[in-house]
């Protein structure tokens, strides 16, 4: 297993900056940072002086990455948009209000060109590449022609066609398993399922997910302290799919083809058809939804575990897995944050940010703003879950929102159904992601559950 899921972890060298200690309950009365941003910063990720402004968060800081939240309290407590100096310096909006402003207003941009036709565009520190990710890295209009094209394919609607596939799914990977009585929940059902399910939307034969799932986390983690390496993963992958686009390109598609490949060739974008540089940019992105899932799930189900009286409501009353998708959502936030840059002198949460600053907007921390959500560390199933950022907002709202809560829905429902009496087999071996910056969450969990037939 070591072996298979060595992409996840590993020690890494790179900035590790203070966390501090959380602060939780009210915010505080006021803002003490500086007017002032922080001094220049020296090596990435090192702060740059001793401004009492320098926050100096890193979403790159591993010591971050089991439990981001005592840090979020800590900046929600101080101050709604706080500099940090790591990475050369950028803003951090932890309050819902700055957050869900900086996600819908068009004056925080996903992609912004620099000079030299590189492109800031979603990460901290900028990765250099010069393509987008479409439409992510694409703002209004532009992006909005694309999730056109995109948002039959993930509609409601065909979500709901879908179900008994995803079922079938979800219990095929249960029953490989069943009779062992033990497994890794994660390579077993919750990476796999989600993994599976994209390979098929991209064409690609279903048991091509782990190879292709590994090459992409290989990309992400290696990114920003190996971009050499980063880019060769993500051209191998890139390749993968030019292969299939020719294929389709040279053979053709047809009415059995349930793919996005009919969908993408026969599109239009501004009365074009759609360029292979864009088609296989949002099929990389799509990939990208793998992990979401997979993290979203299994640490719902450690954290079920953990909380004996919570498992034991769902499943007396599956009817509310559902609903219980959400509030997992808004508790652990799989996509923590995503940067902005700032197209425009603008205010936010009283601080006056420049054209050309970057910011980190922390979803996450939005998901456990005190004054929105009542005792935000608790899983409420019955609270109000309508205000949560966990996939974002505005005009790049996540695309994939019905799919990821059925996907849950249907993991969930199975393990409840069939290995109910699952337990970790030692906490030393969950593992989670080694720093919060692409996704956060569970990536091993090891359990024990009573054999039974498939």
């Amino acid at each position: 297993m070591d072996d298979q899921l060595g992409s996840y972890r590993g020690d890494r060298p790179g900035p590790i900056a203070g966390s501090g200690s959380g602060v939780k309950g009210a915010y505080g009365s006021g803002c003490p940072y500086s007017s002032a941003r922080a001094g220049s910063t020296g090596a990435a990720g090192q702060a740059g002086g001793a401004d009492p402004g320098t926050e100096d968060f890193d979403s790159h800081d591993p010591a971050l990455a089991e439990d981001p939240f005592p840090a979020y309290a800590r900046l929600r407590s101080r101050c709604p948009v706080s500099w940090s100096g790591a990475w050369g310096g950028f803003w951090v909006a932890t309050r819902h209000a700055e957050v869900s402003e900086a996600g819908r207003d068009g004056v925080f941009r996903t992609g912004h060109l620099l000079a030299d036709g590189t492109l800031q565009g979603v990460t901290i520190p900028p990765l250099g590449q010069t393509g987008r990710l479409v439409p992510l890295e694409e703002d209004a209009p532009r992006n909005l022609k694309f999730r056109k094209l995109l948002s039959s394919f993930y509609s409601a609607g065909r979500v709901r066609e879908r179900m008994p596939e995803l079922r079938r799914l979800a219990r095929e990977s249960v029953d490989a398993v069943i009779s062992e009585g033990a497994c890794d929940l994660v390579t077993a059902l919750t990476l796999r399922v989600p993994g599976v399910v994209t390979m098929r939307d991209l064409g690609l034969p279903d048991d091509r997910w782990f190879e292709i799932d590994s090459l992409v986390h290989q990309a992400l983690l290696a990114a920003p302290h190996d971009l050499a390496g980063a880019r060769d993963h993500a051209q191998r992958i890139t390749m993968a799919l030019v292969e299939e686009l020719d294929v389709r390109r040279e053979y053709g598609t047809n009415t059995t083809d349930r793919s996005l490949f009919p969908l993408l060739l026969a599109g239009r974008v501004d009365g074009e058809p759609v360029s292979d540089e864009d088609i296989l940019s949002m099929l990389y992105l799509i990939l990208l939804g793998i992990d979401p899932v997979s993290s979203l799930t299994a640490t719902a189900l450690l954290h079920l575990e953990e909380h004996p009286s919570l498992r034991a409501r769902l499943i007396a009353d599956p009817a509310l897995i559902p609903r219980a998708a959400d509030e997992f959502l808004r508790w652990m936030s799989p996509v923590q944050g995503t940067a902005r840059t700032v197209a425009e002198h603008v205010e936010l949460g009283g601080r006056t940010l420049r054209a050309g600053e970057r910011v980190f907007v922390s979803w996450a921390s939005a998901n456990r703003d005190e004054a929105v959500f009542a005792d935000p560390d608790t899983v409420d199933l019955d609270r109000d879950i309508s205000g949560h950022l966990a996939f974002g907002a505005g005009s790049h709202y996540c695309l994939g929102a019905s799919l990821v809560r059925a996907l849950f829905t249907v993991m969930l429902e199975e393990v409840l159904t069939r290995i109910p009496d699952y337990r970790v087999s030692d906490r030393g071996t969950v593992t989670w992601f080694p720093d919060i910056t692409s996704f956060y969450g569970v990536t091993s969990l090891p359990v024990r559950f009573t054999p039974r037939s498939g």
